[in-house]
């Protein structure tokens, strides 16, 4: 079987997995990174569910700066799907509200979302501990990492208890992050082995914030930590960007390959979907203003 056959089989398998129409569906061609103006199928989240640094980003996303080779364009194009639309955007601060919730409704089947690495400035770290930068601004990057992440959760418990509260009848799921540096240190990549390991903590922090804030919230994670294995920024096959060129935003952010090879056999590994939970009769918390000054109510600005 040739690699655009495994490709297209994993496409198919995932978009079943994800409540997709029957399997006889083909994979079309030619995806736009945003769909249309249907609302069975929303994609949210951040630069990563964007596709933002997979390249062949759409003018007209704007500011958002999608692409049809993220995954949730690969995922309806597979399901040969056209009530769909990605609200995914890339964000360098975390502020804006929660925008992209605008195209939730009654009638929304499927949702699926990344994000937490926007917000807490993980591209941002790994280009301040890449072989560019310096153990100083690694120092500052890291510390404004761990105060974003300690806001995330109060964020991330309001934002879902809000996505559940517009969509009671989807089946949401939320993809975590992969190891960006697997422990090793190139030219593209972090500066030494004790700078890739920081990065590597970083990224297996908030996959255990996301992680836990998702399950008390009724919802799927899903890991793809194992799908990437191998394939880290210094690796011969990095299916992530190198942290030394471009904009910090998506330093180390999943190229084409991470998400059709690495996002996409993830979420067919994953099973088929949980029923939604009950919707929660609490009013969602308040979270609290990041400690080093931000304003970001919200992680689905759009």
């Amino acid at each position: 079987m040739g690699a655009r056959t495994v490709v297209a089989a994993t496409l198919v398998a995932a978009a079943l997995v994800l409540g997709a129409v029957p399997a006889t569906a083909a994979v079309g061609t030619g995806s736009p990174g945003s769909g249309g103006d249907g609302n069975r199928r929303v994609a949210l989240g951040d630069s990563w569910a964007a596709g933002t640094a997979a390249g062949a980003v759409e003018a007209a996303s704007g500011t958002c700066r999608r692409s049809p080779l993220a995954y949730p364009a690969l995922l309806a194009r597979a399901a040969g799907d056209t009530a769909w639309t990605s609200r995914a955007c890339a964000s360098a601060s975390g502020s804006g509200g929660n925008g992209q919730f605008s195209s939730l409704s009654d009638a929304t089947e499927v949702v699926t979302a990344t994000v937490g690495a926007d917000a807490t400035g993980l591209g941002a770290l790994a280009a301040a501990c890449s072989s560019a930068g310096t153990p100083a601004r690694c120092d500052e990057a890291a510390g404004r990492f761990d105060r974003a992440l300690q806001t995330l959760p109060g964020s991330l418990d309001a934002a879902l208890a809000d996505i559940r509260r517009r969509a009671p009848r989807a089946a949401v799921t939320v993809t975590g992050y992969p190891l960006l540096a697997e422990g090793a240190a190139c030219p593209a990549g972090a500066a030494d082995a004790a700078r890739a390991t920081r990065l590597d903590d970083a990224v297996n922090r908030l996959d255990t914030v996301l992680a836990e804030r998702v399950a008390a919230g009724g919802m799927r994670f899903v890991d793809v930590r194992p799908a990437f294995a191998g394939h880290g920024v210094c690796s011969p096959a990095p299916w992530v960007t190198a942290f030394t060129e471009g904009e910090a935003l998506l330093a180390g952010g999943p190229t084409a390959d991470g998400h059709a090879l690495g996002v996409l056999p993830a979420l067919a590994a994953a099973g088929p979907l949980p029923a939604p939970a009950p919707t929660p009769t609490a009013a969602p918390t308040t979270p609290a203003p990041p400690a080093d000054g931000r304003a970001a109510p919200g992680l689905f600005p759009g």
